[in-house]
């Protein structure tokens, strides 16, 4: 009977041991983690910064390619109706 107690207190212990081994690694790997996040956020903090004076030019060029949009909607427009008139021209020609 005695031999059966040491053994589960010998296995107890290693349980122990392994658990707080698993336990500190990870432990170790979450706080790794947690540092490269900390570096990746303050990457983006200056990334932002450095960036932040685009936004004017950004919406000035959004408004131009609006007003361009609309213009190229009417050149379309003017092409394919050119496009059917020489469709027709070129049909009575060839007739």
């Amino acid at each position: 009977m005695e031999l059966l107690t040491w053994l589960t207190i010998g296995y107890t212990i290693v349980l122990v041991l392994t658990l707080a081994i698993g336990l500190i690694l990870i432990l170790v790997t979450l706080w790794k983690v947690g540092t490269k996040l900390g570096q990746i956020a303050d990457g983006l903090k200056v990334v932002e910064t450095q960036t932040a004076p685009l936004n004017a030019g950004v919406e000035k060029l959004n408004g131009s390619l609006g007003g361009l949009s609309d213009g190229l909607k009417v050149a379309k427009t003017s092409f394919v109706s050119a496009d059917k008139h020489l469709s027709k021209t070129i049909t009575s020609v060839s007739s």
